[in-house]
């Protein structure tokens, strides 16, 4: 039921495993799944799983308990967000006691990424039963941590002694007696404890803080994997937006989106053309972005027909109410008015997922461990995070075709094709790119994060 996909796996990754753990290479390992082998018409795999694993609360791990998960992330009653990517998903057969087959309703390039993702983390079945509509604020999997606490904006997690993997060095894992995940949404403030040690891991880092932390002995910022893509969104169900094609290019073209890039990421980002950054194979320099063109944009929002003010709603965090003031002036020259609404997470989710909103100010992390994982987010048929509300049958056959075709080239055409019929409706404009880097504390050894983004948190030390 997460919302935020790689935000919300450092903390999944406490308690939960998926069949399969994905690197940052993009290889394929082993996890609660020992091996795998795909039919010959691709419409079908077969798994082995992984015997002696158990559960936090003793339940054991099998076919069936894998079926169980599997069933209940195609489940349409509970409407989660993890049946964006499990549509594709036909049927989960129990063959033996450790073995399962998974049917699709045709072949995908890009299932293998989702089955080592959220929909495939195993959850005790036991457990959900037991708890019920409480079970999310009670997990329960067979990860290296156990369950403690959620109390305010911190989660506790303590060491699993029954866990069933090793390390390189043949101790049992996890190292870590505790972990505590804190919510810091300001950056000043992460910064601070990560400087006084009272934090030994933090994302959110913003670049004017580079040069401070690499100035301090005690702390060190990780090569970036990621990039974090910063974007306006419009809202095409409702007014103004809807049925106003100029109103949208008006905004577009308006941003100048060179002077964003360098106040917010002070030449570390780059200014971005479709949703896609460079290091994503589904990135293409052909794509035809919205430039900067005050005179275009003043004549567009006079077509436009529009009056008064627009809204801008946006997530109280950094750099987002910085970025939202620049953009304000911008469009300020063009003679529209924007009005800046900040709202707390949560609050702004329910807003923009419900399309009450008229413009919304996004972030997401790219690339993903495949491009299927953010187009069927944001786009997808099954999509459950298309905050521009785009709802495209144009959009939804692209989708689908890139996910089931096989030649690389083919899906990158088609992605590419789907991004710039985004840019050319201006259902979405694009303000920049900037590396996604985390700091940590330079006792905190051997940090690895898998291709969700999320720490391997059961590998992890701490020196004294």
């Amino acid at each position: 039921f997460g919302s935020s996909p790689g935000a919300d796996r450092r903390v999944f990754n406490l308690f939960y495993e998926s069949l399969l753990l994905q690197s940052q290479d993009g290889a394929f390992h082993p996890a609660l799944a020992t091996e795998w082998e795909w039919s010959e018409d691709g419409k079908s795999i077969t798994f082995k799983l992984r015997e002696g694993v158990t559960f936090h609360d003793g339940t054991p791990f099998n076919a069936e308990a894998a079926k169980f998960n599997l069933d209940r992330a195609t489940d349409e009653s509970l409407n989660s967000r993890a049946q964006e990517y499990t549509a594709i998903l036909d049927s989960t057969e129990v063959i033996d006691d450790y073995t399962i087959r998974l049917n699709l309703k045709s072949p995908s390039a890009a299932f293998l990424s989702i089955l080592a993702l959220e929909p495939a983390s195993m959850v005790s079945p036991a457990a959900v039963e037991k708890y019920g509509e409480d079970f999310p604020r009670n997990p329960v999997g067979t990860g290296p941590f156990k369950f403690e606490s959620w109390v305010g904006d911190a989660v506790t997690a303590s060491r699993n002694d029954d866990y069933w993997k090793v390390g390189a060095d043949g101790e049992n894992l996890p190292y870590l007696d505790e972990v505590t995940i804190r919510a810091i949404s300001n950056s000043a403030v992460s910064l601070t404890e990560l400087k006084a040690g009272t934090v030994h891991m933090s994302d959110g880092i913003q670049v004017k803080d580079y040069a401070s932390i690499e100035a301090d002995p005690n702390l060190e910022l990780t090569p970036a994997f990621r990039n974090l893509v910063q974007y306006l969104a419009f809202n095409n169900k409702a007014e103004p937006f809807k049925d106003n094609p100029e109103l949208r290019k008006a905004i577009s073209l308006a941003i100048d989106r060179e002077k964003i890039e360098k106040a917010i990421t002070r030449g570390q980002g780059t200014s971005p053309k479709g949703l896609m950054p460079p290091n994503s194979w589904a990135y293409s320099d052909d794509i035809v972005g919205h430039d900067y063109d005050l005179e275009a944009a003043k004549e567009a929002y006079a077509k436009s027909g529009h009056t008064g003010e627009v809204t801008l709603s946006v997530i109280q965090r950094d750099p987002d109410t910085q970025v939202a003031q620049i953009v304000q002036a911008m469009l300020k020259d063009a003679g529209i008015n924007l009005r800046i609404e900040v709202l707390e997470r949560a609050a702004w989710l329910d807003k923009v997922l419900t399309y009450n909103h008229e413009i919304g100010l996004l972030r997401a992390g790219l690339p993903r461990a495949d491009p299927d994982l953010s187009f069927s987010t944001y786009w997808g048929r099954d999509a459950k995070q298309d905050f521009a509300g785009i709802f495209s049958p144009t959009m939804w056959d692209l989708i689908d075709a890139a996910r089931v075709a096989t030649d690389q080239e083919e899906r990158k055409r088609l992605y590419v094709e789907a991004q710039q019929y985004v840019l050319d409706n201006y259902f979405q404009t694009y303000l920049y790119w900037t590396p996604s880097r985390q700091v940590v504390n330079s006792k905190l050894q051997n940090v690895q994060l898998e291709a969700g983004s999320g720490p391997l948190y059961g590998e992890i030390w701490l020196d004294q």
